[in-house]
């Protein structure tokens, strides 16, 4: 990150103001990188399975109706596996939420909010991991304990987005009987 894509994303879209700055390797992007590497595998590997729990029927009956390899994916499997497929997502999502350490050791633990994306951050979830052993007073530990809960709720409204998909994928869809 430092030696290389930093480089790059700097002269590249430095202009925009999100890659400027000293950039030390770690940071938002780096963290943001790290997250979409360790979803990525849960997302494809649960998505390849409910592409492939679509019957063989269904797909020669889209072939046979005289559509294209790639038609016959869009509809035979894509249209059957859509909410599966936005279940793996949200798994992935919830997933990156609650990831703690790994986000933790490459973000910079710095409570500053900057527009760069090479510059050190904080989350929620390192803020609670790196300080709730040195809480001593009441108000230390009930602010460590409120920024849980801040956590918590965030959890609850990505819960909530993703029933929201889910019906709006599913509600004019026909009910299927196995």
């Amino acid at each position: 990150m430092r030696d290389l894509i930093g480089p790059f994303l700097y002269k590249i879209l430095g202009w925009t103001g999100f890659f400027e700055g000293t950039n030390f390797g770690v940071g938002l992007l780096t963290a943001s990188m790290i997250l979409a590497i360790m979803i990525l595998p849960i997302i494809s590997s649960l998505t390849r399975d409910i592409m492939n729990a679509v019957p063989n029927s269904q797909r020669e009956a889209v072939l046979a109706l005289g559509a294209t390899r790639w038609e016959m994916i869009r509809i035979g499997v894509l249209r059957n596996s859509r909410i599966g497929i936005v279940g793996a997502i949200m798994l992935g999502l919830g997933r990156a939420l609650g990831e703690t350490m790994a986000v933790t050791m490459v973000i910079g633990n710095h409570p500053d909010i900057s527009k760069s994306l090479f510059a050190p951050g904080y989350t929620l979830a390192s803020v609670i991991a790196n300080e709730f052993s040195e809480a001593t007073g009441d108000l230390y530990l009930s602010a460590l304990i409120e920024i849980g809960l801040a956590l918590f709720l965030v959890t609850i409204v990505v819960n909530a987005i993703a029933r929201l998909m889910v019906w709006a994928v599913t509600r004019n869809a026909p009910a299927r009987v196995n």
